[in-house]
């Protein structure tokens, strides 16, 4: 049986989950994307609406304290994330209480970093460096990468740096606020920028954005560049501290993901549970086919676990 089949019978069969747990049900207002199932279909992170002025909402929690100024940025680029509209569509955010959605995260980001450990992937590809996408468009994946991100910006021993490479639908950027930003294609584009003038640091302490951009040509060429290569070995070794998340579009949307692909060290693929065709991501695993897949979240899930709860999402881990 090849990976891709073990992969597959996984997703089909729904076997070995690591989230399997009694948890209350969803609330209602949760948002369409998301990594758990919604009993309701709500705006995706476009629609959310944004508030003529909006007022950025900072926690006193210590995770989102705007730290001091740090050698790594040549300017002074920020923005203080709008934590409350994140927060009215679904998001998490890092000074609300302990809620299912943020567990089943925890569970994720565990994985993530475990197999940043020495040995943890037989790959020499940089493990700190994740790729997030899925088969096809709305099954959630900006919204995963987004709490992700927020997820493991928390943590005390890392930094987050997270990167929109969608430049057609800029959705990352957009939670953010950063959409309007010059970012990631900008800078392949052009020899006369430097990373450290584009890296936006946020109102959480531990997380920093490289925005999609403005430059929307030739936007596969440049993601397939040497000058890419040379950015994504950039990313990967200068802080040993850091992940880096990569938002990529769908793999069979556009050729970003597999473009970005060979570049990492980790791919986790979204796939909407019930409603994503089993051909849909075969045909996707085979376009990653030469990357190591480390796992499967599969989106908007629910099982009977038992006859007296359910359990909502599951994340699989494939290495091949």
């Amino acid at each position: 049986m090849s990976s891709i089949e073990r992969a597959m019978d996984k997703i089909v069969a729904g076997t070995e989950p690591v989230i399997d747990s009694e948890v209350p049900a969803v609330p209602l207002s949760a948002p369409r994307e998301a990594l758990v199932v919604m009993p309701s279909t709500t705006p995706s992170v476009a629609d959310v609406p944004v508030p003529p002025s909006p007022t950025p909402v900072v926690s006193e929690a210590a995770a989102i304290v705007p730290s001091p100024e740090e050698p790594t940025f040549s300017n002074n680029n920020f923005v203080n994330i709008d934590f409350a509209r994140l927060a009215a569509g679904g998001f998490l955010t890092p000074d609300q209480p302990m809620t299912r959605q943020s567990e089943e995260y925890q569970h994720i980001k565990r994985r993530v970093l475990g197999n940043m450990t020495s040995g943890a992937l037989n790959t020499n590809r940089p493990s700190n460096l994740i790729l997030i996408t899925s088969s096809v468009p709305s099954e959630g994946k900006t919204f995963t990468s987004v709490n992700l991100a927020i997820s493991l910006a928390m943590e005390v021993d890392h930094t987050i740096l997270v990167v929109d490479t969608d430049i057609m639908k800029r959705d990352l950027s957009r939670a953010f606020g950063v959409v309007d930003r010059k970012g990631l294609f900008d800078l392949l584009s052009s020899p006369n920028l430097r990373l450290e003038d584009l890296l936006v640091r946020t109102n959480m302490r531990n997380l920093v954005i490289l925005p999609v951009g403005t430059k929307r040509e030739g936007s596969t060429e440049l993601l397939a560049s040497m000058r890419m290569r040379e950015l994504a070995d950039q990313l990967a070794r200068r802080y040993a501290d850091r992940v880096v998340l990569f938002d990529s579009p769908p793999v069979l949307a556009t050729t970003t993901a597999s473009a970005l692909a060979p570049l990492v060290g980790q791919v986790l693929l979204v796939a909407e549970a019930g409603s994503t065709k089993h051909e849909t991501i075969r045909e996707a695993l085979q376009r990653l086919d030469r990357v190591t897949i480390t796992g499967v979240i599969l989106n908007k899930g629910k099982q009977a676990a038992a006859a007296s709860y359910d359990y909502y999402g599951s994340y699989y881990y494939h290495s091949r």
